[in-house]
């Protein structure tokens, strides 16, 4: 089953698929990927969305993306210090 995402959603996605998978080896992909899905809309750091082929698509909320921004500026702050 494929779970149609933005790039940024997709990349956080597989970044805890991967810390997960490490924890939970040998459950299906699909399965941990729906539930990444599920835990990030719970804590509102996804939402779905109709996308233009009319299928049921995820992207990041505003709020992650505000939150993705911040830590990006923090991290190029420390970096010229």
């Amino acid at each position: 089953m494929k779970f149609p995402m933005s790039d940024i959603l997709r990349l956080w996605v597989d970044v805890e698929y991967h810390r997960i998978n490490n924890h939970c080896p040998g459950r299906p992909k699909t399965e941990l990927i729906a539930y990444i899905l599920g835990k990030f809309e719970e804590a509102g750091d996804a939402m779905r969305y109709v996308n233009t082929k009319g299928e049921i698509a995820w992207k990041a909320t505003p709020g992650m993306l505000s939150r993705l921004t911040d830590a990006e500026q923090e991290a190029i702050d420390d970096m010229e210090e």
